[in-house]
């Protein structure tokens, strides 16, 4: 009896004890808030997602001199549970609220959201341009990977779409032993702030020859009733309380010229969509303002987007204007450039080596990278390189989708997903193919940009 009144004591002290453990055990907030340099906040979760948190993590300015200063930077995390995989989204602009995108669903997993440096909620003050680059941005996604590994240290994934594409593939360069895989949705690598690829696209690949010449009759059309649309253009900044610090004209211009572009990036791909010359003016605005707005340069966007444009004319390139068959109409913006939307007084010296060095370093080195492209959309020029011989890495395209693929449009799912399994040592369950969120939404751009730079 005594030995049993001895174990039972032994039992009951042992339950005790875990009792302690449990209560004294930090919760995830506490694990958060313990992180070195963050703010922590607990928001209401996404759908599907136990808990949530805004997190300002501090970065250094110049992660090469701390001594520089040093900014918050906006993080959003989405909790599952510390044993699954974590999905590093590397945005490419800013961010607004909290969602949970398709590889975090697809894999169950974790998120992290990032907004890129010197956007809404991560700008250094004062601005000083010259650390906007590649290598700072990777840096400060290197940071975070350090940050929070310590708590979530499963297999790590990072992805992002079109910029934020771009930029996972940047944060790898650097980095490459951060995360086991890369998902870079629609992600051109281009090479000049020109890049001449662009022009033999959109005249004679895309499409068929009539439907090419029907976009190019629709600007011709937009131009030579200019007066017509002008006082919509007017209307429509008044309806919003804003601005065409471009002039109103010039912005009419600038998004009749971006429409040839935009139509194949966002678009149906349907030519037959475009109204012909019996159309309304109110037919003809929307089909406008539906592909690229004059809204597009607002006060507002031209400020918000200018360290994308400072980006592009110093380290990741662009495309030109085509002007061929409207320079005869041209009167507000004869010589259009997208120099135009750079921020004043940032010096635009381009440094071409920064995207030779990214595209030869993944020809080289560029194991578990999944590349996914749509085939009408004109980025796709400038797509990754098939991966060569020897390198472990799989280029999706899509035919006849646009910016918007993503895995829930591809018809190779099953092949994405053993990618996936093999690289990251996961399993899929394939069930969640069927529940991808919607493939065309770009939650990671703030005014969900139909048009322009890379979303």
């Amino acid at each position: 009896m005594k030995g049993w009144f001895r174990l039972s004591f032994v039992l009951l002290l042992a339950l005790s004890c875990c009792r302690r453990g449990e209560e004294k055990a930090p919760d995830l907030l506490d694990r958060l808030r313990a992180l070195s340099g963050v703010v922590v906040t607990e928001i209401t979760p996404p759908a599907d997602v136990a808990r949530a948190f805004e997190i300002l993590v501090t970065q250094p300015v110049d992660h090469g001199d701390p001594s520089r200063g040093t900014f918050p930077q906006r993080v959003l995390l989405s909790h599952r549970d510390t044993g699954k995989p974590m999905v590093l989204c590397t945005l490419g602009y800013g961010l607004g609220a909290n969602y949970v995108g398709e590889l975090a669903h697809l894999l169950e997993a974790n998120q992290l959201l990032v907004t890129h440096r010197y956007f809404p909620n991560a700008k250094p003050s004062p601005v000083d341009w010259k650390y906007l680059t590649i290598a700072q941005a990777a840096a400060d996604h290197h940071h975070i990977v350090e940050l929070f590994r310590a708590i979530y240290p499963a297999a790590w994934v990072n992805t992002g779409a079109s910029k934020g594409g771009m930029t996972a593939m940047y944060h790898r360069r650097f980095y490459p032993g951060d995360v086991r895989a890369t998902v870079a949705y629609v992600a051109p690598l281009m090479l000049g702030t020109e890049d001449p690829r662009f022009r033999t696209f959109l005249f004679e690949q895309v499409g068929t020859e009539a439907g090419r010449q029907r976009i190019r009759q629709f600007q011709r059309h937009l131009l030579e009733h200019r007066q017509e649309f002008l006082p919509l253009v007017v209307q429509a900044a008044s309806s919003r309380g804003t601005s065409y610090p471009l002039g109103v004209e010039a912005s009419f211009e600038y998004a009749v010229l971006e429409f040839m572009f935009a139509f194949w990036q966002y678009g149906s791909g349907n030519t037959a969509l475009i109204p012909g010359e019996d159309a309304s003016i109110e037919q003809m605005w929307t089909a406008l303002t539906d592909i690229s707005s004059p809204l597009d340069y607002s006060v507002e966007n031209i400020d918000l987007y200018a360290p994308f444009w400072y980006q592009a004319f110093t380290e990741l390139g662009y495309y030109p204007y085509y002007t061929d068959h409207l320079s005869d109409l041209l009167t507000a913006v004869s010589a259009p450039t997208y120099r135009s939307f750079a921020p004043a007084g940032a010096e635009l010296d381009f440094h071409p080596q920064a995207m030779i060095d990214v595209r030869d370093w993944l020809a080289r080195e560029g194991h578990r990278f999944l590349y996914i492209y749509g085939a009408l959309d004109p980025y796709t020029v400038a797509a990754v390189d098939d991966p060569p011989a020897g390198i472990d890495a799989l280029k999706v395209v899509q035919p006849g989708n646009n910016h918007g693929t993503r895995i829930a449009s591809l018809d190779r799912k099953e092949e994405v997903c053993l990618a996936l399994e093999r690289w990251m040592a996961i399993t899929i369950d394939r069930s969640r193919l069927a529940s991808l969120p919607p493939a065309a939404v770009f939650p990671d751009d703030p005014r969900r940009r139909p048009t322009g730079p890379p979303s």
